[in-house]
């Protein structure tokens, strides 16, 4: 690979600390509409996942036909609430965010609006200026490797000479398939594993400048 040309993060898990809340928001939606499920079993299985997927999959499983457009404000409002009361700061963000001297994006399947609320509140907005990027801008979300395509294009970079620091295994694979650097940031040990040879596995965001250095890669201060 040549030098690194920018870096994208992905936000929900990896840069606030927002996927157990994000978890108790689907829990509290689907009990609004009658059906029940266990906290610990939602983080597990949808850390990642698109809102509409996730709804697609227990009206299946339930046997039910409940409307996206019913339950995402339901949803939409849960998260707010408790990122309101509740987010923090994934630990090693900040320092790593003011160390870097590349360009910088965030790649999320949520929308930008959750983008701006989470990062605006933890005061890391001013890091990413008209460059948060959103499954929802392209109606295509990952494990499809497209919102790296945009991304990329959209910061005049070639997709193949940046990194992708991401936290979910569909974000990983979205990664893999645009052809970049993936560094896994599992932290949580229920993350599924990922063997690759584009893939570096991690536990704390501040392992990254060593571990880019030993690639030859000088990209922070």
């Amino acid at each position: 690979m040549s030098g690194i040309e920018a870096v994208f993060f992905d936000c929900d898990g990896t840069l606030v600390d927002s996927e157990v809340i994000c978890s108790r928001a689907y829990v509290t939606m689907f009990q609004e509409f009658g059906i029940t499920l266990e906290l610990e079993e939602v983080f597990k299985r949808f850390k990642g996942v698109k809102l509409y997927e996730i709804i697609d999959i227990i009206n299946e499983e339930h046997g039910v036909f409940l409307a996206k457009a019913d339950l995402e404000p339901v949803y939409r409002a849960e998260v707010a609430r408790l990122f309101d009361s509740e987010l923090e700061v994934i630990s090693g963000a900040n320092a790593l965010l003011d160390a870097m001297t590349v360009p910088i994006c965030v790649v999320s399947n949520g929308p930008v609006s959750k983008m701006q609320h989470s990062l605006g509140k933890l005061e890391m907005l001013h890091h990413f200026p008209e460059k948060l990027f959103s499954g929802y801008d392209i109606q295509r979300w990952k494990p499809d490797p497209a919102l790296m395509f945009h991304a990329a294009k959209a910061m005049h970079v070639n997709v193949e000479n940046c990194i992708l620091v991401d936290d979910s295994s569909a974000g990983a694979q979205s990664g893999i398939d645009a052809g970049m650097e993936v560094f896994y940031f599992c932290a949580d040990p229920h993350n599924k594993p990922i063997v690759h040879p584009n893939v570096t596995t991690f536990t704390d965001l501040a392992q990254l400048p060593e571990l880019w250095k030993a690639r030859g890669w000088d990209i922070t201060r």
